[in-house]
């Protein structure tokens, strides 16, 4: 029985038998308040029982306190602090404490029977305050009219601190947690934009053929046959490529992203993806289009096709998946990858460590006419926090994200207490117990910044525990250490931090116009659409079929299901 339900029961109850008159709500019922008449009274006495008001600022304390409940979620096999379980911990205690907010888990389950456990308690109604759904749940609540708004809460309530995180990416988290502009979802995910694509050149090679770094398509082309005919490795044979690709065509590394960002468009469905998480854009008159069938993308298709047909690309690139593609270029048998910052870390980790002759340099990625490219990232939030309508107090969601967040990336900090604590030879993480922080996109950023001004002041005392590790790093590769390489690479002036930073200075980074989550249609028929597209893609670039196919892909897109998957998307409210 939901609660709705059983106080509707209950006030028909006493009505019947004409006890008790009054209009409880689920603050009172939990702090057990009564309007009782007393003998000879007419009308019931004042209630002697304050209430709970909402304590202005971002953790004004509750006086007299409330009672709050969410569930949670638990990985298998995280050890906690011998004082600390999900239900008993620094943060709860602290939460009563300092907030005057007594949080309950009604239940806690491990992560994988999580979100079945969260649909059964989202159908019965008996929800509790706030919770984690995914964003399928999050449309589903939306819809049913389940969730409170939280748009002008957090207005009022969010500290400064916790604005501009939800503000970073152009506002990505508010987007995508706004429906028909109420705010009813508070992103845990997404924002990042660090798998935005960089290129990632062999210097050495550069060298050997006598090139600089493209900055224009044109120039990416000549050095990418450059590396396939003019033996950059020096062993006399014609064995090398140009630009390492792999068969999922798009994705973290190796793939045509950054080339079609260079052309000045967008494209993400890998093979081995969804088929669902894709890129929209809005046309001239704001109606959704699909980024991968647009003429930019043929472009970038056509020189592709070109590059292959100079053996300037792997011939067998089409059977090949991430890690035999990463073998390509540990092996020298490639020069040049758009990908993703981890690049550095895998697959081309350790080729400095084996090899001191051998670099690889991080850049923009190249555009027609040399200027700075607009490069896309993937990153939409995808799980979300919300607030029952029924909560007493919704607001409360934004004073344990205010206290925990600050705590964690704010200005009052304090790694050592609330992040990681080193105990019997293990570290706790401590920041995994509060229910709901919300970190700022762009930390790795703010670090290698951090880390920058550092190394030039050559000392770390500025630094957190955290960034004193990526100091140390790059100090020890420059006094030698060449296993430091990736790290220098990640962190130092002029790596893929440096070059990510760029972009998001410039805001020169786009994300899918669409914030919702994936349509029916999408659902059913994408992973069918998906292959469509790949296949279609792969056929080109080997010159099976020309480049006129192109057009022959996209009329078959919208006829199988891209017509309605666009059509949902515009009548969703969440296209951006």
């Amino acid at each position: 029985m939901t609660k709705t339900r059983l106080k509707m029961l209950t006030a028909m109850l006493l009505l019947a038998v004409m006890v008790v008159a009054s209009a409880c709500n689920n603050n009172a019922a939990n702090n057990n308040t009564k309007n009782n008449l007393n003998d000879g009274e007419t009308t019931p006495p004042t209630n002697t029982v304050t209430e709970p008001t909402v304590p202005e600022g971002p953790e004004g304390k509750y006086d007299p306190p409330i009672n709050i409940t969410t569930v949670r979620q638990q990985t298998p096999g995280v050890e906690y602090l011998p004082d600390q379980t999900l239900d008993d911990n620094v943060w709860y205690r602290e939460f009563a404490s300092e907030l005057g907010i007594n949080l309950t888990n009604e239940w806690v389950v491990s992560t994988a029977q999580y979100p079945n456990k969260i649909t059964v308690t989202m159908v019965s109604g008996d929800m509790p305050d706030f919770f984690e759904v995914d964003m399928q749940q999050f449309q589903t609540l939306a819809k049913a009219g389940q969730l409170a708004d939280l748009t002008e809460i957090f207005d009022t309530y969010a500290s400064d601190y916790v604005k501009s995180v939800f503000d970073e990416a152009d506002g990505l988290k508010m987007k995508s947690g706004s429906i028909d502009g109420k705010l009813l979802g508070l992103a845990n995910n997404g924002g990042n934009r660090d798998d935005a694509h960089s290129l990632y050149i062999r210097e050495d090679w550069l060298k050997a053929v006598g090139r600089t770094a493209p900055k224009t398509v044109e120039e990416f082309i000549d050095v990418a046959i450059a590396f396939a005919k003019e033996d950059p490795d020096g062993n006399g044979k014609e064995d090398t490529y140009g630009l390492a690709l792999a068969k999922d065509i798009f994705g973290g590394f190796a793939s045509i992203d950054g080339l079609i960002n260079g052309h000045g468009g967008f494209g993400f469905n890998p093979a081995n993806g969804s088929g669902t998480n894709l890129i929209f854009l809005k046309d001239e008159n704001g109606k959704a289009i699909f980024a991968d069938t647009q003429p930019e993308v043929k472009a970038t298709l056509e020189v592709v096709a070109q590059l292959f047909a100079a053996g300037a690309i792997h011939p067998e690139f089409s059977v090949m998946d991430g890690g035999k593609t990463g073998e390509t270029l540990t092996a020298s048998k490639a020069g040049m990858t758009f990908g993703a910052f981890f690049v550095p870390t895998w697959p081309i980790s350790n080729m400095h460590k084996e090899n001191p002759e051998v670099d690889w340099g991080v850049y923009q990625v190249p555009s027609l006419d040399g200027s700075t490219a607009t490069v896309q990232s993937t990153g939409v939030p995808s799980r979300f926090w919300v607030v029952s309508k029924d909560s007493a107090h919704p607001e409360a969601i934004m004073k344990i994200l205010n206290y925990s967040t600050e705590r964690l990336s704010g200005e009052k900090k304090d790694v050592g207490k609330y992040h990681t604590i080193a105990q019997n030879d293990k570290n706790y993480q401590i920041h995994t117990i509060t229910p709901y922080y919300v970190g700022t996109s762009d930390k790795n950023q703010d670090y290698h910044y951090q880390v920058v001004d550092a190394v030039k002041a050559g000392s770390d005392s500025s630094l957190d525990t955290e960034a004193k590790l990526y100091y140390e790093q790059i100090m020890k590769f420059r006094a030698g250490d060449t296993s430091q390489w990736a790290a220098n690479k990640l962190w130092s002036e002029g790596g893929v931090f440096a070059t990510l930073g760029k972009y998001k200075k410039d805001n020169l980074i786009q994300m899918t116009a669409y914030t919702g989550a994936p349509t029916p249609t999408l659902i059913s028929r994408g992973p069918a659409l998906r292959d469509l597209e790949v296949r279609a893609f792969t056929e080109i670039i080997m010159g099976a079929k020309p480049i006129e196919h192109f057009d022959e892909f996209v009329k078959q897109w919208h006829e199988q299901g891209g017509n309605d998957i666009l059509a949902e998307i515009n009548e969703s409210g969440q296209l951006q």
